[in-house]
């Protein structure tokens, strides 16, 4: 059924609540109403952008990134180990959440990151299993030609990848000479070709695939791919511009709660639905957490400091939030090659409009994300440094301000978390670091010169060894909450990306790419350790992957949900979202967003 009115809304006796109508939000919707004897009613705050060219047209990616139309633009506290800078967390505002706003990258973590899920305690999330619904999820589109695809590491084994998901995955059609020569340059210094980087071994050089669809060259997200097609259907009834504010729980008589309703604002009016069935978070690892907060979830000392009544003590709520961050480096190309910025002359924005328009062509058609490299510890860094990273990998390893205030259950759950870090340290097919080459040149702090042509090199970690916090400032839904995210707090994480930094700075000096640059633009490549280490903490900037806040772990392990996705203490409150990550994954998490999307819809069918 199209969006509906709210009076439609309440009238309707709801089987399932889904609070948060986002990248996974939107896939357990879809998949439960396949059911025509069930009714799935979402409740999202956004909008339905429809037919938005911000979100549409993949050469517009980004553009909505901190737009408050598309974007709730949360930012963390002042970051102490940033020299007290505060970063953006940006969070899609709208049907299709994140994967509306995103850069378009869909790519997919290892295979021993994933087991190591299942060896956290969560029966059954493991690499075979999550694979198989990743694959669900996705529909690959190559269409690139062989001597094409094997220059550029683009011939995925068609196996290892789904044909008939609801999720278009395509290869950028936009490419130049810089994206062979980063290979090459790759390949000169040990990271060679990894032709299909989904097989569970991410470690190599490749052209990252992207959600687009390539026969109509727009974005393929949740709303598009998962909703519209559906967006008919009689028992699945989605509410936009409405918050949610509370889970109201009614105590059963074996001591655990009921989820009977939901609460919630739309358009200055409060209101409240029921569910008969299952109440589902899908709001992100920002709300989720603080709506579980307000709703008497969570750690019970920090809810009577606003006067909530503790319903269910769990200290794990809001806790272990991780992030992947990076250094920018950026440089000055051949002006014969065209980047992103020629698209601010008029001249030039005109003609690939209309190319884009017309044929479904040309920069507009494409995303600028290109070439990715990942890099196990060993090649990163030699055995002083990986023997360093791993005495680091404790509780200990960070400043004691960082964990002073974490309960004892959490702190055993990221201690178990940091065992299995120890381990992916030792292993080549595991990646540590990450680079994520881009034409143009976002993300950097400096202004460009739009006369002149770059390109970006992100240097990123893969496995943060910070973890930090997601908690209400208040008992009122309006005021966000307090995101510390405690970057850099771990010393482990800045020397692995100043080393990612150094490598980056090797490709620039490797022929071919060589050739192809004219200067450094950031950093200049004249600074001395120190002075790296301190340009990374003032250009350090986050790739939007929160996670944890909600984990699947054990709870004696500080988690929130069991492995069946459902809130400990309750009997029909499920969080389905990237927040139950235990243990960030090395990759862009919407592949994983799909699959726990995927997967949820399938426990609570009863069929995994």
């Amino acid at each position: 059924m199209p969006i509906v009115p709210p009076e439609e809304f309440l009238a309707a006796k709801l089987d399932y609540v889904i609070v948060g109508g986002g990248t996974a939000g939107l896939v357990v919707a879809t998949r439960l109403s396949e059911n025509p004897n069930v009714i799935v009613g979402v409740i999202e705050a956004g909008k339905y952008h429809e037919r938005e060219p911000k979100v549409n047209v993949p050469g517009m990616g980004g553009q909505a990134i901190n737009d408050p139309d598309f974007d709730w633009s949360f930012r963390t506290v002042s970051e102490k180990y940033l020299n007290g800078r505060e970063v953006m967390q940006s969070r899609g505002k709208g049907l299709g959440g994140s994967s509306m706003i995103n850069i378009l990258a869909f790519v997919r973590p290892g295979k021993v990151e994933l087991d190591a899920w299942e060896e956290l305690g969560n029966p059954g999330w493991n690499w075979e299993t999550v694979l198989k619904y990743m694959k669900k999820s996705e529909s690959l589109q190559p269409e690139i030609a062989s001597e094409e695809a094997s220059r550029y590491a683009a011939s995925p084994i068609q196996e290892n990848h789904g044909t008939g998901g609801p999720i278009a995955k395509s290869f950028p059609t936009y490419v130049t000479e810089t994206h062979s020569a980063l290979l090459d340059a790759m390949a000169a210094n040990r990271l060679p070709r990894n032709p299909d980087h989904g097989g569970g071994v991410p470690i190599g050089g490749y052209t990252a695939p992207v959600c687009i669809d390539r026969t109509t060259a727009t974005r393929s997200y949740s709303a598009s791919g998962y909703y519209a097609p559906n967006s008919r259907r009689p028992n699945m009834l989605i509410l936009t511009e409405a918050q949610a504010t509370k889970i109201n729980l009614t105590e059963a008589s074996n001591g655990t709660h009921r989820a009977s309703s939901v609460s919630f604002i739309h358009k200055g009016d409060r209101c409240e639905v029921s569910a008969t069935k299952d109440v589902i978070l899908c709001a992100s690892s920002f709300v989720t957490s603080q709506l579980l907060e307000l709703s008497g979830i969570g750690d019970s000392d920090h809810l009577s400091a606003y006067g909530i009544d503790s319903k269910i003590d769990l200290p794990g709520v809001g806790e272990n939030l991780q992030d992947h961050g990076f250094a920018p480096l950026a440089v000055e190309i051949d002006p014969s090659i065209k980047t992103p910025e020629a698209l601010f002359d008029p001249m030039e924005h005109a003609k690939q409009l209309e190319l884009y328009e017309k044929e479904r062509k040309g920069m507009y058609a494409s995303s600028f994300g290109s070439i990715f490299g990942f890099l196990p510890a060993p090649q990163l860094a030699g055995d002083d440094s990986v023997q360093r990273w791993k005495s680091q990998a404790s509780l200990g390893g960070s400043p004691l301000e960082v964990f002073k205030n974490t309960k004892p259950s959490v702190k055993k759950g990221i201690e178990k978390q940091y065992e299995l870090l120890k381990r992916f340290m030792d292993n080549p097919e595991q990646p540590f670091a990450q680079l994520l080459c881009y034409n143009g040149f976002g993300f950097s702090s400096i202004i460009p010169d739009l006369a002149k042509s770059h390109f970006i090199i992100l240097a990123a970690y893969t496995h943060p060894f910070h973890r930090g916090s997601v908690h209400i400032q208040s008992n009122n839904i309006d005021d966000r909450p307090i995101i510390r995210q405690n970057y850099l707090s771990n010393d482990a994480d800045l020397d692995i990306i100043v080393k990612a930094v150094r490598f980056a700075e090797k490709l620039i000096e490797t022929e071919p790419l060589k050739s192809l640059i004219v200067k450094r633009v950031e950093p200049t490549g004249t600074e001395t350790e120190e002075e790296l280490r301190e340009w990374v903490r003032n250009t350090f900037g986050s790739t939007q992957h929160p996670a944890g806040t909600c984990a699947m772990l054990p709870r004696e392990m500080g988690g929130v949900v069991d492995s069946r996705l459902k809130v400990y203490g309750t009997e029909n409150l499920r969080v389905i979202d990237t927040s139950i990550i235990p243990m960030q994954v090395s990759c862009n998490i919407q592949s994983i967003a799909y699959a726990v999307g995927e997967m949820g819809a399938d426990i609570i069918k009863g069929i995994l």
